[in-house]
Formats: C-alpha cells, sequence, structure tokens
C-alpha cells in the first residue's frame, strides 16, 4: 500500500456527460493505492492520519490526474510521418499501404517500442493500437513487457487492397480469432482484443458479418472507420446500393454498444439518431482531420445526440501520439467551425470520454475508490484550483508529465 499525493487532484468526473463535463478540482489530495486499484481518496492530513504507507509519490506542486487514454492510433505507420504531405485520405492510404505492404517483423517492433514509450512519456495510461496486416504479435508482446494497458488489434481487408495486403476472408477470420484465444484479457486483463476492419472499402460483407460473430463469441470491441472523407463517403454509397457506411453498418448489424467507429466527420441527422439508438461509440481525431484535409467533426453535436465520445492521436496521419495536442486541437478545430468547446469536455473526452467509448469506463478513466491506478502526476506551473484544467488542456506538453502510474505500477519517472 502506497501514497500519491498532490497540490491538486482532479477527481471523479463518470457522475457527468462529456457535453456538461465539470472535473471536480480538490487541494491537498492524497490517493491511497493497493495493488492496481485506488482504496480510498481524501485530503492528505487526513489520509496520512489513517494510514501506514510503504513509500509516498507526489509534490505540493503538481496535480493528480486521471492517466490520458489514446483511442486511436496506428503505430505501424510511425515511420510514414511526414512523408506524403498535400494528400488526401484515400491517396495518401496508397503510399501507407506501400510502406505496410514491406514491413517485417523486426519493423512491427522497432514501431511499437517507440511509439508506446513515447505514450507512456505524454501521461498516456491505456490506447488502441490499429496494427497492419500482419506482425501484430509484436505490438502485444511489447504493451505487455513495458505495462501499459492497451486493446490491439491486426488489420483486416479482403478486397480493394494492394497484394500485399489484401487477405482471404477465411484467413484473415482465422488468424483474428487465433490473435483473440492468444491475448484477449491476457496480462490480469490489462491487454484486450479490438476486431479491426479496416473500412467498408476494403472489407467485403461477408468478412464484417464474420467480425461480428467473434465480437460476439469473445466480447472484444470491433473498431473501423468510417465517415472520415467525402470522397469515402462517394465510395462507400456505390457499394451499398446509395447507402452510406454507417446506414449500411446498421443493416448488417455492426453497430451496436461493442462498437468503435473512428472519425465521424460527416455525419447526418439519420446516422447520428442510428449510432444513438445502437450505443456504438466514436473516436475523434481532430489532428489527422487536419492533415488530411478530411473536414472536423461536430463534437458538441456528437455529444448531444448521446453518443460517446473520445480523442485519438491517429499517428501517422498526425506527427504525435498522445493527448496534449489533441485536446488543445478539438477546442480550436470546434471555434473555428462549429462552436466553442470548453476545456473542461476536452479534458472529459481524453480522460473518462475515451475509457467510456472503448468499454473501459467502469475500469479507467477518472480518479475514483475502487478504479484501477492509472495515475499521472502532472507539474503545470503556478495555477489556481479554478484554471487548473484549462491551463492542462491549452499549456501543457509532454514535458510536464513527472510521473505515471498503471495498474498501481509506477512506469515512468521524468526525475
Amino acid at each position: 500500500m502506497y501514497e500519491i499525493y498532490g497540490g491538486w487532484a482532479i477527481l471523479d468526473q463518470s457522475r457527468v456527460s462529456g457535453f456538461k463535463s465539470r472535473p471536480t478540482v480538490e487541494k491537498d489530495i492524497s490517493l491511497v493505492v493497493e495493488k492496481d486499484r485506488i482504496i480510498d481518496i481524501g485530503k492528505t492530513k487526513n489520509i496520512r492520519e489513517k494510514y501506514k504507507f510503504s513509500d509516498s509519490l507526489g509534490s505540493k506542486e503538481w496535480v493528480i490526474s486521471p492517466g490520458f487514454i489514446d483511442g486511436h492510433l496506428h503505430s505501424s505507420q510511425r515511420p510514414t510521418i511526414g512523408k506524403v504531405k498535400s494528400a488526401k485520405l484515400l491517396e495518401w492510404l496508397k503510399a501507407i499501404w506501400k510502406w505496410e505492404g514491406s514491413m517485417t517483423k523486426s519493423d512491427a517492433k522497432k514501431c511499437a517500442e517507440t511509439t508506446y514509450r513515447e505514450l507512456l512519456a505524454s501521461g498516456v495510461t491505456s490506447f488502441l493500437d490499429y496494427t497492419s496486416v500482419r506482425h501484430t504479435n509484436e505490438a502485444f508482446k511489447v504493451a505487455e513487457k513495458i505495462g501499459l494497458r492497451a486493446t490491439i488489434g491486426k488489420t483486416m481487408m479482403d478486397r480493394n487492397s494492394i497484394p500485399a495486403l489484401l487477405e482471404d476472408t477465411d484467413q484473415s477470420l482465422r488468424e483474428t480469432e487465433k490473435l483473440i484465444r492468444k491475448w484477449h484479457g491476457s496480462a490480469k486483463g490489462r491487454l484486450r482484443y479490438s476486431i479491426t476492419p479496416r473500412f467498408g472499402i476494403t472489407c467485403t460483407d461477408e468478412l464484417l458479418r464474420g467480425a461480428i460473430k467473434l465480437s460476439k463469441k469473445y466480447r472484444a470491441i470491433i473498431t473501423t472507420h468510417a465517415h472520415e472523407n467525402r470522397g469515402e463517403i462517394a465510395y462507400d454509397k456505390k457499394n451499398y446500393q446509395g447507402k452510406s457506411a454507417i446506414m449500411h453498418f446498421d443493416d448488417i448489424g455492426l453497430l451496436g454498444e461493442n462498437t468503435l467507429l473512428v472519425h465521424g466527420v460527416w455525419l447526418t441527422t439519420n446516422e447520428l439518431e442510428a449510432l444513438a439508438r445502437t450505443k456504438t461509440a466514436y473516436i475523434h481525431c481532430p489532428g489527422s482531420n487536419i492533415m488530411l484535409k478530411s473536414g472536423s467533426a461536430n463534437v458538441n453535436k456528437i455529444l448531444k445526440a448521446g453518443i460517446r465520445l473520445g480523442l485519438g492521436s491517429d499517428i501517422g496521419a498526425y506527427k504525435r501520439v498522445g493527448q496534449f495536442d489533441q485536446m488543445q486541437l478539438a477546442i480550436r478545430v470546434q471555434k473555428q467551425n462549429h462552436k466553442f468547446l470548453r476545456p473542461q469536455t476536452s479534458f472529459f473526452l481524453a480522460t473518462q470520454g475515451s475509457a467510456d467509448a472503448m468499454g473501459l469506463g467502469k475500469e479507467t478513466g477518472s480518479l475514483k475508490i475502487g478504479k484501477k491506478a492509472d495515475i499521472v502526476l502532472l507539474e503545470p506551473g503556478r495555477v489556481g484550483t479554478r484554471s487548473l484544467v484549462d491551463r492542462i488542456v491549452n499549456h501543457c506538453k509532454p514535458a510536464n508529465v513527472r510521473k505515471v502510474i498503471v495498474d498501481g505500477k509506477l512506469l515512468f519517472d521524468r526525475e
């Protein structure tokens, strides 16, 4: 049993919605950690009178924050960052696939190692990684070794792909099931599998229906890209007799509480209603949407519809993993194109919002008694209690991260 203490703590957000999120900030707080969970929270003076600790981590100058959660990234695309410029999604993918098709097992391991270390140094305690068609085992091995809470899946593509990445439908499903059996729920539940068909353009209905069956059989989430780019949507409508990918996914039973879609830049009222009705979640990736000129998702509209929403860095379309950039960009994009997004809401999306979207909301995403001890200690500089969240969202960078704890274990220490 040990103590984590700080001059401030950003406490439980689970009682509020993303749209109306108002994180509670309290001064002079200590958390009591036993094994992998938070077992008590209170004023430092009272906590220290109540318990005897084996160790104590923290500083009166630091803030205790829930760990950040990166809801969507591609570690295998790391070497492509910055190499494809001024391209929109479908053109950009051609270059990305060329790299993925040539990637070796050693490449995949190096990509995962570099990406996951950077995530940790930026205060991310949990993430969802959409690897390439092959070498997904390497990503899981790295996540297991480092100690992060990881949801990982191999890309599935059985049509409209380059030969080096094209799969037979049955082969793709068999390989996916093999990976699920090996990794889903491993490391005492810290590692999970995500069934990851790339998107409608590259996946037949046979493959998607197979993914649905696997999801139900193993209680694993499905994640896929949808409604990122207007060219993609037009392509989908040709494939689906005039229907969008989302409405087609609804027809075949792909939408649901265990499904996580990514981007949602161009959503109609009918599509928002279908997502809300089926309890489907979304991940917003403002950085990559800017880089690929895809447009901007209307965050407030999505949240008002009651849809679970989180944030993702989406490398390699974006240049860095982690949530500091994405929290800032989410606010900027909404201000330019839609409505004002409060810093408190952006912070929610990067923590509890992403946890809820990924199906981890009961275990992580906020500082609450009984939840996993996934915690970040930040040094944001001199701030008052009322401006603390604003300071973290709008001004902090990975350099402000002092310590990172996952599952109760100290994994990163900048000192």
